[in-house]
């Protein structure tokens, strides 16, 4: 580490009235003028190019949303259906049995309600992740993205999931009073003759 090296400042930091975009450029220019200032840079310019940035990801955004909201809605959906497809025997056996449609309604939501709940908290740390990589693949030498994601943002998810679940759960129990029990009923015979 030999040799006379010095650090030299070649930049300064100028703090100005606040000034308006003309202003600013006939300040620039003055400052060019000099032959001493070889470029200047202004807070407000950087700050006007970093909402341009964000506005332009904001569609980009949009479409996760909707195409998050879609899938969610599709998989609480799909699930519950094959859930009651394949347990359609069970739940006709228990309306035979003089449950009402409520009360068999509720014996498919509570199972919903926790995979919604479990859905939920587990999406809030994936979700967290993807959106880490998303603004690293976005963030490049001049411009980098902090990962801040207020709190009105997980409410804004968590209440959109419980409001598909809520409606997937309006489907199923209007799917649920359809039940055919006659199956039931066919079914319960051939356990009593096998019992007999």
């Amino acid at each position: 580490m030999g040799g006379n090296h010095h650090f030299v400042s070649n930049s300064y930091l100028v703090k100005t009235k606040n000034l308006t975009n003309n202003q600013e450029a006939q300040l620039s220019q003055k400052l060019r003028d000099t032959d001493k200032v070889q470029n200047t840079s202004f807070i407000s310019t950087q700050v006007e190019k970093q909402d341009s940035l964000s506005r332009s990801l904001q569609p980009v955004v949009l479409i996760f949303i909707v195409l998050s909201g879609t899938l969610a809605f599709v998989v609480l959906y799909n699930l519950t259906n094959i859930n009651i497809s394949e347990r359609e025997r069970e739940l006709a056996t228990i309306k035979v049995l003089g449950f009402f449609d409520n009360e068999v309604t509720m014996y498919i939501v509570r199972e919903n309600v926790i995979f919604t709940i479990f859905g939920i908290l587990v999406g809030f740390g994936i979700g967290k992740m993807l959106t880490w990589f998303i603004i690293t693949m976005a963030s490049s030498d001049l411009v980098t993205f902090p990962l801040i994601i207020p709190w009105e943002s997980y409410l804004i998810s968590a209440a959109m999931t419980t409001v598909f679940s809520a409606i997937v759960m309006v489907v199923t129990h209007l799917k649920l009073k359809h039940i055919n029990m006659i199956e039931a009923r066919s079914q319960m015979s051939k356990i009593h003759i096998l019992f007999c």
